[in-house]
């Protein structure tokens, strides 16, 4: 996944998903399908999301032609901690989004799809998370 980036001590950091990101995260943080729950839950949680920001940064920023510099203690010192809801969903959306669209296709084969109600909720504007708007 890509086109999504954080901003971290003054510097835009794409995020990129891939192959390789996938194989660094399951060897570092755990099982992609647990990470969630690792980066949202637990003693471990921050330096887990420092990890797999750190991997999804570095990718982002090699990808972008940058040098891919990022590290644990570089990240500990410039992400500000009242932004970690921020970062959580950041990096929740770059690792669900391929997998997401993916999963509703193959959901989409087996069931029955109400169109009125899709239609509904494809109409309805995103809402703010800072403002419940």
């Amino acid at each position: 996944m890509e086109n999504i980036s954080l901003n971290i001590g003054g510097r835009t950091i794409p995020l990129r998903f891939k192959m390789n990101q996938f194989i660094e995260i399951e060897e570092q943080v755990g099982n992609l399908g647990e990470v969630k729950q690792l980066i949202l839950k637990g003693k471990n949680r921050l330096r887990n999301m420092i990890t797999v920001i750190r991997i999804l940064g570095n990718a982002g920023l090699k990808h972008a032609g940058e040098e891919a510099d990022l590290t644990d203690d570089w990240l500990k010192e410039n992400m500000e901690p009242h932004a970690l809801l921020a970062y959580q969903v950041a990096v929740i959306a770059c690792l669900s989004k391929e997998s997401e669209s993916e999963a509703q296709a193959e959901e989409s084969e087996d069931k029955e799809r109400d169109l009125v109600l899709e239609e509904i909720n494809a109409k309805k504007d995103p809402v703010n998370s800072h403002t419940g708007e």
